[in-house]
């Protein structure tokens, strides 16, 4: 049964609900480390004629992925680490939640390539969000919107930040 009008299917818990929420229309998205999938197929169902890249760093948690999205409409799914499998690949913005805050540097600062061909970018760390909001203060991202939505009892702060300019 399809969901309910303004309804987005599967359901999401709060941090990934916040996820979806601060991301912009329009694309083509990357989730990358997408896991099991529940962003990537709750941005397609938001937006049906969305197209969405879900990555992962190895071929097991890819297969994992590719059942959990099981050919859903506009899910292609890339292996690779970091934003190394969306290198050539247009792309409009792209969602890092999930992992440390280190680790979202790492991916950031090693991607630049891609990065700075975003619009936007959507980062929630797990940890170290101190050391990630530092790095890309120093780096001029600047912050476009912010959310701190509660699972679990824990604070996942969330950052839709743009890259600088070029």
């Amino acid at each position: 049964m399809p969901p309910a009008a303004g309804a987005v299917w599967p359901r999401l818990r709060p941090r990934l609900r916040a996820c979806l929420d601060l991301a912009p229309r329009g694309g083509p998205v990357a989730d990358v480390g997408s896991a099991h999938g529940r962003l990537a197929l709750a941005l397609v169902r938001r937006e049906p004629s969305l197209a969405v890249v879900a990555t992962e760093a190895r071929a097991g948690p890819a297969a994992e992925l590719r059942r959990g999205v099981a050919a859903s409409a506009g899910i292609v799914i890339a292996v690779g680490p970091g934003l190394a499998p969306l290198r050539g690949r247009p792309l409009r913005g792209a969602v890092i939640a999930g992992m440390g805050g280190r680790t979202i540097v790492a991916i950031l600062a090693d991607g630049d390539d891609v990065v700075q061909g975003l619009s936007w970018v959507l980062l929630q760390p797990m940890q170290g969000t101190d050391l990630l909001h530092t790095w890309l203060r120093r780096h001029r991202f600047r912050l476009r919107a912010a959310a701190r939505p509660v699972e679990g009892g824990r604070t996942y702060p969330t950052v839709l930040v743009a890259p600088p300019c070029g």
